[in-house]
């Protein structure tokens, strides 16, 4: 099918409207001014809605809530939102880190993910106005084992797969435990993600070629940027967070940073619905702008010690200097959907003075 237009083409439906990615997608949307079905679980709890009323109030779009559990995807949960929708953002996803539900096994994040993706899809087929799903993937289904002959430190791009060559499947997903033994998909929650991702792709175009909806992916890498509210201080701005607090759950030399806006993100997924560009099987990686946007750990705590100079920056953590870097960028959305991006200082002190200003932590003062 064709991209759509505009507001003037209906309304668009955003899954996990309440999360982090989903809240500013949700945003961006109707900063630009259309009527959105923001789906989440419990539309009751002030908590995960207060930001999305806040967004409805400040137009010029709109924002209808719909409850919709994503653990009931396979049931239709999502048939009465995506009524009359001629896009579906369909951001949700099971990580392990909802505390509402049980932590997932490996093999049933895996299933999970597949089973929710297609539910999703099945109520975006049944709805007869959908004609795009952009879903959000991840760069877990990028980034992996690379094909032989690959340098060291190479740019991962698009046409990338976690692990290697798209075809062999089952015998990509392996992992190298701290003992030296491998061990396959279902062992490692990680693996199991990856897994999950790559295959939801694979399901979502696939879909997209039976349908003729077409199936967009964005796969993020390290989110950071502006938190809209407190439930939003998890995974990398929980890092952050703790960075600031003068803590850190990283132990040697740390993590080598990708680093993208969330604001990037929340772009990009309009676009990628607009573009006439972009069609089914289209993917955009949302990583890195430049360097600076790829730092090592090191590098990433000096800066924030710049530019937060009256907080002691990860208290007593000194991970060593490195030149290695996670090599990855977002030419492809930037040349093909005319993307702009924010800088890195930008999007870390964007993250870093929203986690205080909501009191999602205490700065560790000098």
């Amino acid at each position: 099918m064709a991209s759509i237009a505009g507001p003037q083409d209906g309304p668009v439906a955003v899954t996990g409207a309440s999360g982090y990615i989903g809240s500013h997608v949700v945003k961006n949307l109707v900063e630009h001014g259309y009527t959105v079905h923001a789906c989440l679980r419990d539309t009751s709890r002030e908590d995960k809605t207060s930001c999305l009323k806040d967004i409805d109030a400040a137009g010029p779009g709109s924002v209808v809530l719909f409850a919709a559990d994503l653990m009931q995807a396979v049931s239709g949960s999502y048939d009465d939102a995506f009524t009359g929708c001629s896009a579906v953002f369909h951001v949700a996803a099971d990580i392990g880190t909802d505390t509402s539900y049980d932590s997932p096994t490996p093999e049933s994040m895996y299933t999970s993910l597949l089973d929710m993706t297609g539910g999703v899809l099945e109520s975006a087929r049944k709805a007869g106005t959908v004609k795009r799903v952009v879903y959000t993937s991840s760069t877990a289904a990028v980034m992996g084992r690379r094909d032989e002959g690959v340098e060291p430190g190479a740019a991962y791009t698009e046409d990338d797969w976690a692990g290697g060559k798209f075809e062999t499947l089952d015998e990509r997903y392996t992992y190298t435990n701290r003992q030296g033994e491998t061990v396959n998909a279902w062992s490692v929650q990680r693996s199991a993600y990856a897994k999950g991702k790559v295959d939801a792709e694979i399901l979502g175009y696939e879909f997209g070629e039976k349908t003729g909806i077409d199936v967009v992916s964005i796969c993020p890498c390290h989110v950071l940027g502006p938190l809209l509210g407190k439930p939003h201080n998890t995974v990398w701005q929980r890092r952050i967070g703790l960075f600031l607090s003068g803590k850190t759950d990283f132990e040697g030399n740390g993590h080598t940073w990708n680093i993208i806006d969330v604001r990037d993100i929340a772009e990009c997924q309009r676009l990628a619905a607009e573009s006439d560009v972009a069609t089914n099987r289209s993917r955009y990686m949302m990583v890195a702008t430049d360097e600076s946007q790829e730092p090592s750990m090191r590098i990433l705590l000096d800066t924030l010690a710049e530019l937060y100079p009256d907080i002691n920056v990860a208290g007593d953590y000194n991970p060593e200097p490195s030149d290695h870097r996670l090599v990855a960028r977002c030419t492809k959305a930037i040349e093909e959907l005319g993307l702009k991006t924010h800088s890195a200082i930008d999007t870390l002190k964007s993250t870093g003075d929203t986690l205080i200003e909501l009191g999602c932590i205490e700065p560790a003062k000098k």
